[in-house]
C-alpha cells in the first residue's frame, strides 16, 4: 500500500428533531472521550440544519480497527440521547484522486 494512504473513520448523524442539534453538540463537547491511539487528526462538520459529520484520520489500519467499536458505541449513545440516526464507516484515502 502506498505510504500516502490514510485510514479514516467517517461518522455521520442526522437528527430527527433538528432543534436538538445544539444540545447534542454541547453534550458531545462535554462528554467526548479521549481520542483513540493512532489518531492523526479529526475534523467535525455541521451540515445544517439537521446533520453533522466527523472524520477521524488514523496512522495505520490497526489503530482504526481497534478504535472502531468504541466510536460506534459513542455514536449510538448520541443517537439514543438525542433522537438521531448515526452511522459509522471505515474508509481509506485515494491519493491518486486527491486535489490541493
Amino acid at each position: 500500500m502506498p505510504a500516502n494512504v490514510e485510514f479514516c473513520a467517517i461518522l455521520t448523524i442526522r437528527y430527527l428533531k433538528p432543534s436538538l442539534m445544539g444540545s447534542a453538540h454541547d453534550w458531545v463537547s462535554e462528554n467526548m472521550p479521549q481520542l483513540p491511539s493512532g489518531v492523526i487528526r479529526m475534523r467535525s462538520f455541521h451540515i445544517a440544519p439537521d446533520r453533522g459529520m466527523s472524520i477521524i484520520w488514523f496512522k495505520e489500519q490497526i489503530f482504526l480497527d481497534e478504535a472502531f467499536p468504541k466510536l460506534k458505541e459513542f455514536q449510538q449513545a448520541i443517537a439514543d440521547r438525542f433522537e438521531a440516526k448515526c452511522e459509522a464507516q471505515k474508509g481509506i484515502t485515494s491519493p491518486e484522486l486527491d486535489m490541493g
